[in-house]
């Protein structure tokens, strides 16, 4: 057995290295996979899908998911342990995101452009072509407000007791930070 596994999350295009045996929960929340039943493997909203390595199914794995989907790769990210290198296909991506598929009218032009869902918990960023609107990439990470509140009432209250320039400049950096995983090499200039 070696000392580190790696993770690779797709379609995310991040890796990262864990123990032998690492619980997924633990480190999969930085990455945007949520667990809204507290990882009581309730809800399948944390369902990852294993393209390449192993994962071992559990019992909460037989237990909320069809024999299908478990042959078919799925597990529930919050029961799941890394033993071995493997990548995950990450379930919240299946569906696209900040977009519903409706048409809507716009007017193409040259260049890129950058789609941010600043959600509770979790930001996501997407790279999009701005001649046809195509999504190009997408990253995630955590709302680093989180740790002045979990829920907005607590962030609003932190603010009107002088926290605002933080939660801004929390936030400023952050999308700062996704913007630059998304650039393409080279200069980036501004619109």
């Amino acid at each position: 057995m070696t000392d580190r596994v790696r993770v690779s999350l797709e379609p995310l295009g991040e890796s990262f290295e864990v123990a032998p045996g690492a619980a997924l929960r633990d480190v999969l929340f930085r990455y945007g996979v949520e667990f809204p039943c507290g990882g009581r493997g309730r809800c399948r909203r944390c369902r990852v899908k294993v393209l390449r390595g192993e994962l071992r199914a559990t019992p909460a794995d037989e237990a909320a998911l069809s024999p299908a989907e478990i042959a078919g790769g799925w597990r529930l990210a919050c029961h799941a342990q890394a033993e071995s290198d493997v990548t995950l296909e990450i379930a919240q991506w299946e569906t696209a995101i900040l977009a519903d598929h409706s048409t809507f009218e716009f007017t193409p032009r040259e260049g890129l452009g950058v789609a941010v869902d600043l959600g509770t918990t979790t930001m996501v960023a997407q790279l999009v072509d701005l001649a046809t609107g195509r999504v190009l990439g997408v990253r995630t990470a955590l709302n680093p407000q989180v740790k002045h509140g979990a829920d907005v009432m607590s962030r609003v209250e932190y603010a009107l007791r002088g926290g605002q320039r933080a939660l801004e400049e929390a936030i400023r950096n952050e999308v700062g930070a996704l913007v630059r995983k998304l650039a393409p090499p080279g200069p980036l200039r501004e619109v």
